[in-house]
């Protein structure tokens, strides 16, 4: 029986492009409008936002369980491909649902949570192959050029499954067209799958190479630093932000009764909207402004919902939804650079995993608290506009509270927001990596 060659690294990273490439176009294409299936099923406004972050809980939950000591026997390739298997399964049963038109909210939810369990199991072991695969100097270029795939992927994958529900919308085949957005999920999952079966080799964690974190020891020493602090303070920002951020698009498909090119383009215009800001930021922002960045983002997303709360012009609606995603863009950037500045490498998996809880946690429990508040609110009322509004004001009580972190060290030049898109430079990129000999500094830059 031969021996598999081990795979080089420049295959190793060609397939990983290629795997970015079939990954974000399941986001667009599918992932992207998971609300808009369930209303299309006709399951109700409320219901279609909660489904949009229930499962996300159920898969960090699960992810918790996939850092412990029993998945840890298993490789890394392994682990990948098990993951990736049931995610890929997972969509077998929404083509079904879709197929038969089968409108429970509780099977739709619950086969979401498996997708969304096997998703988020996912990052840890890819994470670790990345440190294993990808040499130190090339990882800058390696995450900027792979990001750039991902972004052109997710833009196609909107604007894909948006024509073709905007066309099917008039004729009454939406369900249909849903179910053959599914069969493309599948068969992109297997081109993920495929990818890593073949060209990423078998890696097995090394003792001592990872130290899990007890989650109460997580706990219990989260407010001894600043970082800490700021991880409390984003645990109750995203329960205000998602008091009503879930129910924004029902609202838009519900009661506005934007068509799907109308949705596509508002969902698709706060992706611009985060890469703009993003590039700007990277040229223009120093570390001493990173906290600024955070608080100053953080007050344009507080009031992002009263002003969807003002307005029905859908033009009106697009530009606020573009500055909504330039203010999360430094967000993401101000947090990500802030509370991970700090963690040891061998907890890193740890602090992530409880990390991604806590915000999950957090969505979870605005989200509810909104349907809750909608719920109970007098039906001659105009429940949006109310929940909106009160939205705004919880998102700024909170921002009082807001701690003061200092960044310690330079920013990165990487982009890596995946779920962005940037439909510019994407594939002449990758002619400029170069994966052989490394070409030394020249000795006047050393002098």
């Amino acid at each position: 029986m031969s021996k598999i060659a081990p795979v080089s690294t420049k295959q190793h990273i060609r397939a990983s492009f290629r795997d970015a490439t079939y990954t974000s176009l399941n986001i667009g294409m599918a992932e992207s409008y998971f609300c808009a299936f369930m209303l299309a099923l006709g399951i109700s406004e409320v219901i279609s936002g909660l489904g949009t972050v229930i499962p996300q809980f159920i898969g960090v939950l699960f992810q918790l369980f996939s850092i412990r000591s029993f998945f840890r026997r298993y490789s890394l390739k392994n682990r990948l491909l098990l993951f990736l298997t049931v995610q890929a399964l997972s969509m077998i049963p929404l083509i079904l649902i879709g197929w038969f038109k089968i409108n429970s909210a509780i099977i739709v939810i619950g086969v979401l949570g498996i997708y969304w369990a096997s998703l988020l199991s996912l990052n840890p072991p890819w994470n670790r192959l990345i440190g294993h695969t990808v040499p130190q100097k090339f990882r800058i270029r390696f995450f900027s050029i792979r990001s750039q795939f991902g972004q052109s992927s997710v833009f196609l994958g909107l604007i894909t499954s948006g024509l073709l529900l905007y066309w099917a919308k008039d004729k009454g085949q939406e369900l249909q067209v849903f179910v053959g957005i599914f069969i493309a999920g599948f068969i992109l999952k297997c081109f993920s799958w495929y990818e890593v079966k073949r060209n990423h080799n078998d890696y097995d964690l090394a003792p001592g190479s990872e130290h899990r974190v007890p989650f109460r020891e997580f706990i219990k020493n989260i407010s001894k630093t600043d970082q800490g602090k700021l991880i409390l303070f984003l645990f109750f920002f995203y329960i205000t932000v998602h008091f009503s951020a879930p129910y924004f698009n029902p609202y838009m498909l519900g009661k506005l009764k934007f068509n799907y090119l109308e949705y596509m383009i508002v969902t698709s215009i706060a992706y611009f909207g985060r890469v703009f800001a993003f590039r700007i930021l990277q040229k223009r922002a120093k570390s001493r402004h990173i906290n600024k960045i955070l608080i100053l983002s953080t007050i344009g997303i507080a009031t992002s919902p009263l002003w969807w709360s003002l307005t029905q012009n859908f033009w009106l609606i697009v530009t606020i939804e573009f500055l909504s995603g330039c203010y999360w863009a430094g967000f993401e950037l101000s947090t990500i650079l802030l509370y991970f500045q700090k963690i040891d490498d061998r907890e890193r998996t740890s602090i992530i995993t409880y990390i991604t809880f806590l915000n999950t946690t957090g969505m979870v429990t605005g989200s509810l608290l909104g349907a809750w508040f909608m719920k109970n609110l007098p039906a001659s009322w105009d429940h949006y506009l109310i929940l909106f509004a009160t939205s705004t004001f919880l998102r700024i009580m909170v921002i009082i509270f807001a701690p003061h972190v200092n960044f310690i060290g330079r920013i990165p030049k990487i982009l890596n927001f995946t779920r962005a898109p940037e439909i510019f430079n994407s594939f002449n990129s990758i002619t400029r990596l170069y994966l052989g000999k490394e070409k030394k500094k020249s000795q006047e830059e050393k002098k």
